[in-house]
C-alpha cells in the first residue's frame, strides 16, 4: 500500500529530544550563570565609576617599580570576561530550550571556558603579586559554578 508524503516526511527529520526532568531546572541554572556574568560587569562598572578598588590595587602594586598602569585595561578585561560568559550562557539556554541533543555537551564546554576565564583573573600575576584581587576571580568563577549545576541537571537520566 502506498503512503502519502506527509506520512513519510516525519520519518527522516531529526526530532528534538524529549524533555527530561532536569532540563527546565538546567535552563534556570544557565540563566543564573547569565545573571552572574552580568553581575560581574555591573560590579566592575560600579567600581570603575566610584570605588576604584581595582585601580588602587594595581597602582599600589606597580608603584615600587616606577610603573604607571592603565586600570582601564584591567576593567576592559573584566568586561570582556563578563560579556563572553553571558553570551556563551545565552547560547546554552537556547540549546536547552530547543531540546537539542548537544545541549549538555555545549554546557560542559561553556562551563570549562568560563572557568578558564575566571582562572585567568585568579592567576595572572606580575612582580610576584596577583594583578586582580581575589574578589574579582571569585565573582568571575560564580557563573561556572552555576554551569556545573546546569551540566549535572542536563546529564541526569530520567528515572524509569
Amino acid at each position: 500500500m502506498r503512503q502519502s508524503l506527509s506520512e513519510t516526511r516525519g520519518t527522516y527529520s531529526l526530532q528534538p529530544e524529549p524533555v527530561r526532568p532536569g532540563w527546565p531546572a538546567a535552563s534556570r541554572a544557565a540563566l543564573l550563570a547569565v545573571v552572574l556574568s552580568a553581575a560581574l560587569a555591573v560590579v566592575a562598572i560600579i567600581d570603575q565609576a566610584g570605588g576604584r578598588s581595582l585601580a588602587d590595587h594595581v597602582t599600589a602594586m606597580y608603584a615600587p617599580y616606577g610603573k604607571q598602569p592603565d586600570p582601564d585595561l584591567l576593567y576592559g578585561l573584566v568586561y570582556a570576561v563578563a560579556a563572553v560568559g553571558a553570551l556563551l550562557w545565552l547560547a546554552v539556554i537556547r540549546a536547552v530550550r530547543a531540546r537539542r541533543r548537544s545541549a549538555s555537551v555545549l554546557a560542559v564546554v561553556v562551563t570549562a571556558v568560563t572557568a578558564a576565564l575566571a582562572l585567568l583573573l585568579f592567576g595572572v600575576s606580575e612582580y610576584g603579586t596577583q594583578i586582580f584581587p581575589p574578589l574579582w576571580g571569585i565573582l568571575a568563577i560564580l557563573p561556572a559554578v552555576a554551569g556545573v549545576f546546569a551540566v549535572v541537571l542536563l546529564r541526569r537520566r530520567p528515572a524509569h
